[in-house]
C-alpha cells in the first residue's frame, strides 16, 4: 500500500515539474495531428482509396506512440509525414488532369501540413521536454 501511495506521489512531483509550456507544445503537435487525420480521412473517402484506411489507422498508432515519448515512433512519424509528402507532390503533378479540384487542394494543403508536422516535432523545445518526461517516467 505504501509502495503506491510513494509512487503516486513521485508521479505527482513530477507532473508539478511538467511545465505549462510542455503541455501546450503537446496539444498543439495533437492538434496538427488530429486536424491531418480528417483531412485524410476525408481526402480518402472522396477519392474512395479503401487502401489508404490502413495507412491512416498507422498513423494513428504511431502517433499513440509519440506521445507516450518512444523515441523509434517519433522518427517513424517523421518518416511517414515526409514520405506522404513526396508521395502527395508526385500524385498532384502526375495526376493533376485527373483530379478534381477538391483533391487537388486538399492533397496540397496536407503536404503543407505533413511538412509543419515533423518540423514542429524536430524544433520544439517544449515538446522535447514533454517527450522526454514521457520517456523518464515510461522507464520507472
Amino acid at each position: 500500500m505504501t509502495d503506491c501511495f510513494i509512487y503516486y506521489k513521485n508521479i505527482q512531483q513530477a507532473m508539478s515539474q511538467l511545465d505549462l509550456s510542455a503541455l501546450k507544445s503537446r496539444n498543439i503537435l495533437l492538434t496538427m495531428f488530429v486536424v491531418l487525420c480528417i483531412l485524410d480521412a476525408t481526402l480518402v473517402v472522396i477519392a474512395l482509396d479503401k487502401w489508404a484506411i490502413g495507412r491512416i489507422l498507422l498513423t494513428i498508432v504511431v502517433m499513440y506512440f509519440v506521445l507516450q515519448g518512444r523515441k523509434w515512433a517519433f522518427y517513424l512519424l517523421m518518416g511517414i509525414c515526409s514520405l506522404l509528402a513526396v508521395l502527395l507532390i508526385a500524385m498532384v503533378l502526375a495526376l493533376a488532369s485527373k483530379l478534381s479540384t477538391i483533391l487537388r487542394i486538399g492533397s496540397l494543403i496536407m503536404v503543407v501540413l505533413c511538412a509543419i508536422i515533423p518540423a514542429f516535432m524536430a524544433t520544439s523545445k517544449d515538446l522535447d521536454r514533454y517527450l522526454s518526461f514521457k520517456r523518464q517516467s515510461y522507464s520507472q
